[in-house]
């Protein structure tokens, strides 16, 4: 069973800006046949538009879905942290 998002104001929640909606709609079914949790939302205005929606996940997650998405063809913008005052923190 999954564990919960934790709460937007957590500073916990990370998001990954994917290249193309292609590319945010094929990783949606590898989270889902892995498990991982994660919620699609539009991108948050402060990290551009891109394709327009990004995949919010808890950070715990965020090796999970870096290896998950390097296994396939799908290519990364950016992977973001949401700090608990509402910014951007880039993920190396």
């Amino acid at each position: 069973m999954s564990t919960p998002m934790p709460p937007k104001d957590s500073g916990e929640r990370c998001y990954a800006v994917l290249f193309s909606i292609h590319f945010v709609l094929k990783a949606e079914t590898l989270l889902k046949e892995q498990g991982i949790v994660y919620e699609l939302t539009p991108i948050p205005r402060a990290l551009g538009s891109a394709c327009g929606m990004a995949i919010e996940f808890p950070c715990r997650e965020t090796e999970s879905i870096r290896a998950l998405l390097a296994s396939t063809d799908i290519e990364i913008v950016g992977l973001y942290r949401r700090t608990s005052d509402d910014r951007f923190v880039a993920l190396n």
